[in-house]
């Protein structure tokens, strides 16, 4: 009898270790069911060991590996551009009925995440087919702008991915031909910078980079300027960074139709309350100063002192001093030279004779009052030495000495001169 119990407990628990391992191969029916699962939850002692189980960690790896590792960035897209599957495109009829299964499977999500991928990646096979030849493409092209919004804000990070490189490799090819969609599907991209998983902010953040290098499309600058006083702050780190590279890579004429609001957003950027903003706000003042000189001086006028002081120190830091407006690029002599009081005096005298006065008395420049005295930076030497000569040369070709009625009445540094005078004669 103990034999019978003993054999029957035996073949159960065979049956219960084959099932398990059964369970957990790869190519098993009962895996993409989870078979193991109801098992253990059954198992009151399974059920205790449950949170350090083998199940746990391995989410969280994959987690780990798709939010840090699975980031990306404009090489991997470029690779991607051409990855796919070739393909060729014998006429324009059947260009379209391949474009129309493919708007099928994207609009309906709930077709399976491969299958979906696999159809964003056809539309890279057809651009490099040169499916951009064919008039009915871009006709195709714009009823495929909701299918590629809807693919961007998937959850399944390999689609969003897809659809991401797609995107960028449709303004690559078509330039400003890609307006429409990238009109469209801009404000989505802006929604994935923000996420927390770093494949999808990642490439959201490298789609706007390439559709900004290659779509000039003056109506995606609200979109970028709006999302610069977003309440997120990652956002507007962004977009900042954005519109440094939109000044850096667009045309003048393209931009002059918002030139207002791109100097209201950068003034907004300066004054943010995020310092890592402020620092990307301050970057795109040197491309708005490349095409809007006289706009980018009245902001910067406009700003507090300290906010300029800290505009200058980056732009100094930077190596563009030349983008600071043409009063705050001299140095720091020529800066108090600026500021001290010019003496009407010095204004109605004759320009060779000042000089002459200047670079005589430059010796005794010491005992001068303050509001003559001037930095001897800012004398130009070899002109101080010919007005010198010049005035030298006059005085000899008089008859008779200096009169005193020839002498501006009050200045100090003519009395200097006739004691010089008096000694020569």
């Amino acid at each position: 009898m103990r034999r019978l119990i003993c054999k029957r407990i035996c073949d159960y628990k065979s049956f219960d270790d084959e099932e398990s391992v059964d369970g957990n191969r790869p190519s098993s029916a009962a895996s993409a069911f989870k078979v193991p699962a109801p098992k253990t939850s059954g198992n009151p002692v399974n059920s205790a060991r449950k949170p350090g189980s083998a199940g746990g960690p391995k989410v969280g790896a994959g987690a780990s590996k798709e939010g840090g590792a699975g980031a990306v960035d404009e090489e991997d897209f470029i690779k991607a551009f051409t990855d796919v599957p070739s393909i060729q495109i014998y006429s324009g009829r059947e260009l379209e009925e391949t474009l129309n299964k493919i708007r099928e499977i994207l609009s309906d999500d709930k077709h399976d995440w491969d299958q979906r991928a696999n159809a964003l990646k056809k539309i890279r096979s057809l651009l490099v087919a040169g499916a951009a030849q064919y008039d009915s493409f871009f006709q195709h092209l714009r009823l495929l702008d909701g299918a590629l919004k809807l693919s961007a804000k998937d959850l399944r990070s390999q689609v969003v991915r897809e659809a991401c490189i797609t995107v960028a490799h449709l303004s690559t090819v078509l330039g400003n031909k890609f307006d429409h969609g990238a009109e469209a599907i801009v404000p989505t991209l802006f929604n994935l910078v923000p996420n927390s998983a770093k494949v999808m902010a990642t490439s959201g953040c490298a789609a706007i980079r390439f559709i900004i290098r290659h779509t000039h499309v003056p109506r995606l600058i609200p979109l970028i300027t709006s999302n610069c006083t977003s309440k997120s702050v990652p956002v507007r780190r962004r977009s900042f960074e954005f519109l440094d590279l939109l000044l850096q890579e667009w045309q003048t004429h393209s931009l002059e139709r918002h030139a207002a609001v791109l100097v209201e957003t950068i003034k907004k950027g300066i004054h943010d309350a995020d310092a890592e903003a402020r620092v990307e706000a301050r970057k795109t003042y040197m491309g708005l100063r490349n095409h809007f000189p006289g706009e980018a001086e009245t902001l910067y006028n406009s700003l507090e002192p300290s906010y300029q002081k800290s505009l200058q120190t980056y732009l100094k830091s930077s190596g563009s001093v030349a983008s600071l407006p043409q009063s705050d690029r001299s140095s720091s002599s020529s800066q108090e030279s600026l500021n001290r009081p010019f003496s009407s005096k010095w204004s109605t005298a004759n320009p060779s004779t000042v000089a002459g006065r200047v670079a005589a008395g430059s010796s005794k420049a010491g005992s001068l009052p303050g509001s003559l005295q001037r930095s001897r930076s800012d004398i130009d030497v070899n002109a101080a030495a010919g007005a010198k000569a010049h005035h030298a040369a006059g005085q000899a070709m008089r008859s008779g000495r200096l009169g005193a009625g020839a002498l501006n009445p009050g200045s100090y540094a003519s009395l200097g001169k006739i004691a010089d005078c008096g000694q020569l004669y």
